[in-house]
């Protein structure tokens, strides 16, 4: 599959435009079309006990002024989205499949994770900044919600960029391999990216080394060429590991699947895939 379009979800805050830089890297690799979505929150219908106990005409101003504030606000992200592309000579225009890097801006209203995650079904990725969730793992920052949100819902890979990334092309991808249905997902869609890079190389645990050929014989069929790594983990976890192993061999881009096993045992307890989206130093792909 080919990376043709991008969904790049963008708010007010300053990280969603660091994750844009990030993302016209990603569009000059494949000629691909970049889509900026800011969600546009009806005032009433998100947060009805605000308006419960108001008259009418005081009703009708308050739902006036949230309008004008919010339509304010997208105004604004348009024109930060447009003076971006404009600096990286990005064109805006609507797709055409023509190998140039284009650009366009949409507003669409409802709530916005359910706008975002239908937006994310026909794009090739999304591109959402790495979460910083606190200390206790049952509670999310929004842009946490989000991302698993789009993750679990759109049934597409999901582009996390760590709040200190400097946008640059991709050498080195390394390929978290655990036997699952996400993995595997995660890699076929990768395909694209990883005939890209000067290095691939899959890193698999102990328990699965045995199994790591058929992988690498897997890529060797779409013309990729890779070695294998083993996850010495001693006293870290999984997602530790995973980070560390690509921290010596020099990865700075890594594939994984997220949530193979249960997402409610990770909400409570951590697991792989709640460590990565929090802590990842390098980008990271991640397909349900």
């Amino acid at each position: 599959m080919a990376i043709k379009s991008v969904l790049v979800p963008l708010s007010e805050g300053p990280g969603c435009f660091h994750v844009l830089e990030t993302a016209f890297v990603v569009a000059r690799r494949f000629g691909a079309h970049i889509t900026g979505v800011h969600a546009l929150r009806n005032a009433e219908s998100s947060e009805p006990y605000v308006f419960a106990n108001l008259t009418g005409s005081l009703k009708e101003a308050v739902v006036s002024e949230s309008a004008r504030a919010t339509q304010q606000a997208a105004d604004s992200i348009r024109e930060k989205f447009e003076a971006a592309c404009s600096q990286a000579g990005v064109a805006l225009r609507p797709p055409v499949n023509d190998g140039e890097v284009t650009a366009s801006f949409e507003v669409i209203e409802g709530r916005p994770v359910d706008v975002l995650i239908e937006c994310a079904r026909l794009a090739d990725v999304t591109a959402i900044a790495s979460p910083q969730l606190g200390t206790n793992t049952i509670r999310q920052t929004p842009i946490g919600e989000t991302l698993e949100s789009i993750m679990m819902g759109s049934g597409r890979p999901v582009l996390i960029v760590p709040q200190a990334w400097q946008a640059k092309p991709c050498q080195h991808a390394a390929v978290g391999w655990n036997d699952s249905v996400q993995s595997a997902r995660a890699l076929a869609v990768t395909i694209p990216w990883l005939r890209m890079m000067e290095t691939v190389t899959v890193l698999v645990s102990n328990a699965r080394v045995s199994r790591a050929p058929r992988v690498v014989q897997y890529l060797q069929t779409h013309g990729i060429s890779a070695d294998v790594r083993t996850l010495d983990r001693g006293e870290q976890t999984a997602g530790e590991a995973i980070l560390q192993r690509c921290d010596d061999l020099g990865a700075d881009f890594l594939v994984v699947g997220g949530y193979s096993r249960a997402r409610p045992r990770q909400l409570l307890f951590g697991g792989v895939t709640r460590h990565l989206m929090k802590n990842t130093d390098v980008i990271t792909v991640m397909v349900h």
